[in-house]
């Protein structure tokens, strides 16, 4: 499914662009931090500042209306020659903390960003992406002036 390169791009990027559409076909896309936990992609209802409960959020209701959706990671850099992105197109599931695969994510999002260890990532819902196709253009080795994960 995903190249060595595609791969290794997504492992280290911080930050995605996650597109889901309502029942009614609106689009919706938010940036969300995500990490790799098995073959699919998870993405966390953390803990920033909401003013609803995780289950309304507009990402969550899209999911639950409609499954499919788009992770777009990618990276600029003022040396076009070297812009690059990855777009993974798959079927999302809300992943409540009593799901079985739940604490495989929590610990595959832990490890990839140190801001998620004093967060209530357990009781949390995730979303978790099985992924359908993966497509990818250009460099996909982030450029000196393209911030990364060290």
């Amino acid at each position: 499914m995903f190249g060595s390169e595609e791969r290794a791009y997504l492992e280290t990027a911080r930050v995605g662009r996650l597109a889901t559409v309502d029942g009614e076909g609106r689009p919706h896309a938010v940036p969300v931090c995500f990490a790799f936990a098995d073959d699919h992609i998870v993405s966390p209802v953390d803990e920033k500042p909401q003013d609803v409960p995780p289950d309304a959020l507009r990402r969550s209701r899209n999911i639950e209306q409609n499954p499919r959706v788009t992770l777009v990671v990618d990276h600029y850099t003022e040396d076009w020659s070297r812009l690059g992105w990855v777009q993974v197109r798959g079927t999302a599931t809300s992943c409540g903390p009593d799901d079985p695969p739940h604490a495989d994510g929590v610990r595959a999002l832990r490890g990839k960003y140190d801001q998620y260890a004093t967060h209530a990532l357990d009781s949390r819902p995730l979303i978790r992406v099985a992924p359908g196709s993966v497509r990818s253009w250009g460099h996909l080795d982030y450029p000196d002036d393209t911030p990364r994960r060290p």
